[in-house]
């Protein structure tokens, strides 16, 4: 798979920067991404131009941002039917002439908050120079499928990898041309409980990279016992894969991406034409999936367990999504040489890009990608020491070690910094030597030792000659504008924190956080319980720590590092009086998304690509 997918990945280098009529592989002829509403939009087509002028992507594809109408969520099923919609309004019966990639990308990344302002389809990925992007890893990774299919709709989401080899013997193997055809991947038992899992009809070579089988129904995260009972279950114990999987006992076969053809295109826009706007929560797997099949019922539209918002009209529009799709053909690509790995959460970002070696080989990933690292602490204009604070050689700091030194990504820093093993930097800017901990996430946070403060001692920074992040710590600063004027806010969590988990007894002070509860919290930093609490946020939703006032806004990026850290040490070290909050302004996640300063972080961002790319003061890039 490493050999395979390292050849994919370097056709599609080939091709950044050139014109369709230039490129020599197949191609999509429209790539449509989906947000969340028309602010999310913004922010896409925005980050969409920077990568254009740096030749990033194919110059004349069109790549089209379609957000969610106003209204009730509609899931990614909704947005399927709207991006379809969008797109016959643009080009008409032309659409079914097309090969159409679709990448579900709208939502607000709450198990990932770094990727909360700009985007999980714009996250970083340790490659390349400039640094890959996850939109890059999307239109790479599904080259060698492109000419197996009719025109269509290849559907896939923002957060998750596929590695695979198809094999020497593939070339007969299509997508079908009607209906839907769907990827499968061998999983343990354990990983099927999370994900779709296909009821498979047919002789599985699992030897063979790549079968075409016939599907029976589609499972929806179902329990072991049904797997069972449904027979899901490969039960061999002969069970033979490639050399790269690692598959030990009973294995079933779990859905990633999907492809239908413009047979179905033509009916999502006929039931569109007669159900806009939607008013629920239709599931492109839960909803088109497992209404497919010989053995499908339409049992599962009574199930509304993974629907986050249940309206009136759903388990009637869910019945009517059945009746329309149900008799569509679905075929299965079994793909037995390939992994999909998903990595929405802060913890699985941290395993697969630090700790999980064979999946960096797989996709050619790195450790030191795309930074500057400066030979002299800015702060004192003095030369550092030719070794380390612990004696190691500066030879550690200069090139990275794969097994002493995290991932980091465009990221400006001193060479007297380390970053532990199991620690992710990405988009900073230090001036002095920053020591991270272990399981940690630093985004976009600066400490510039040379500013002058503007709240609190102004001395203060410039005091400061090394910036120490503690273990298991999340920390990621936003720009934002309030009062008409621009903030900076660091959000900080435990990394084992769940912004998303729900006070069931509406007492947000229990909530975990930082190691202790929110009680602890505002008590150790001088702060209201009540005026934590923000009835405005939570109007709508049930307490978290989404919606918590937690972090102060501050008027610059290094102001608030320094305080964020001082908060965190006064927790974790149960310290009371060390700092107040209480003459702070505090805002919750769920705020910074309402008052963020898009333009500012980009432009940030932008200035650090510009001084890595010129390196001035550059050890090595």
């Amino acid at each position: 798979m490493q050999a395979y997918f390292s050849e994919v990945l370097t056709n599609y280098d080939k091709i950044r920067g050139c014109k369709k009529s230039a490129i020599n592989v197949p191609f999509w002829d429209v790539i449509i991404i989906t947000a969340a509403d028309d602010d999310q939009k913004n922010v896409y087509e925005k980050q969409l131009e920077y990568k254009y002028k740096r030749s990033e992507l194919p110059k004349d594809i069109p790549i089209l941002v379609v957000a969610d109408p106003p209204g009730p969520k509609i899931g990614n099923g909704g947005s399927t039917m709207v991006a379809m919609d969008t797109l016959f309004e643009k080009y008409g019966d032309e659409t079914f002439k097309y090969k159409i990639l679709l990448i579900h990308a709208g939502g607000q990344s709450q198990r990932m908050p770094s990727a909360s302002v700009l985007g999980k389809i714009f996250s970083p990925i340790p490659k390349g120079n400039p640094v890959y992007q996850m939109l890059d890893l999307k239109l790479a990774m599904f080259l060698p499928l492109i000419d197996k299919m009719e025109s269509g709709v290849f559907v896939t989401c923002a957060d998750d990898f596929l590695v695979y080899d198809l094999g020497k013997d593939h070339d007969k193997i299509q997508f079908g041309n009607t209906g839907f055809t769907a990827l499968a991947h061998p999983s343990s038992i354990s990983v099927g409980t999370g994900h779709g899992v296909y009821v498979i009809s047919g002789d599985i070579d699992t030897t063979c990279p790549l079968q075409s089988l016939e599907c029976l129904e589609v499972l929806q995260k179902p329990t072991i016992d049904v797997m069972y009972s449904k027979g899901a279950v490969i039960k061999s114990k002969d069970l033979k894969f490639s050399d790269e999987m690692n598959l030990e006992g009973s294995v079933v076969y779990t859905d990633s991406s999907f492809y239908f053809a413009h047979d179905v295109t033509k009916k999502l826009l006929a039931f569109m034409n007669e159900n806009k706007p939607l008013d629920c929560e239709i599931d492109a797997y839960g909803d088109f999936l497992q209404a497919l099949g010989p053995r499908a019922t339409s049992d599962y539209v009574n199930n509304i367990a993974n629907v986050s918002c249940s309206t009136k009209s759903l388990i009637k529009t869910r019945r009517e999504v059945f009746n329309l799709l149900h008799d569509s053909d679905l075929t299965l690509l079994v793909m037995n040489s390939s992994k999909f790995v998903h990595i929405g959460t802060t913890q699985e970002y941290i395993s697969h890009f630090c700790c999980d070696t064979n999946f960096q080989s797989e996709l050619g990933l790195e450790k030191d990608v795309f930074n500057l690292w400066t030979e002299v602490s800015i702060n004192h204009g003095t030369s550092v020491d030719d070794h380390g604070n612990d004696g190691e050689p500066l030879a550690k700091y200069r090139k990275v070690s794969d097994t002493a030194v995290g991932c980091i990504m465009q990221s400006c820093l001193p060479l007297g910094s380390s970053v532990s093993s199991t620690a992710v930097v990405e988009f900073c800017y230090f001036s002095v030597p920053v020591k991270v901990g272990q399981h940690c996430i630093l985004s976009n946070c600066e400490f510039d030792a040379s500013m002058e403060t503007g709240q609190g001692d102004a001395s203060e920074s410039k005091e400061v000659k090394t910036v120490e992040i503690p273990n298991n710590l999340f920390m990621h600063t936003i720009p934002v504008k309030y009062e008409e004027k621009v903030k900076y806010v660091t959000v900080f969590f435990d990394i084992k924190d769940n912004l998303k988990k729900v006070s069931p007894s509406q007492d947000v002070s229990r909530l975990p956080f930082l190691g202790k509860v929110v009680e602890d919290y505002a008590s150790l930093l001088g702060v209201d319980l009540s005026s934590i609490n923000s009835p405005a946020d939570n109007a709508k939703s049930k307490p978290s720590l989404w919606f918590l006032n937690l972090f102060p806004v501050m008027n610059s990026a290094s102001e608030s590092i320094l305080l964020s850290l001082k908060c965190i040490n006064a927790i974790k070290k149960d310290k009371s009086k060390t700092v107040s909050l209480a003459s702070y302004q505090l805002v919750s996640m769920a705020t910074i998304l309402r008052i963020k300063d898009v333009n500012t972080m980009l432009r940030n961002r932008d200035l650090l690509y510009k001084k890595i790319t010129n390196g001035h003061g550059c050890v090595n890039k």
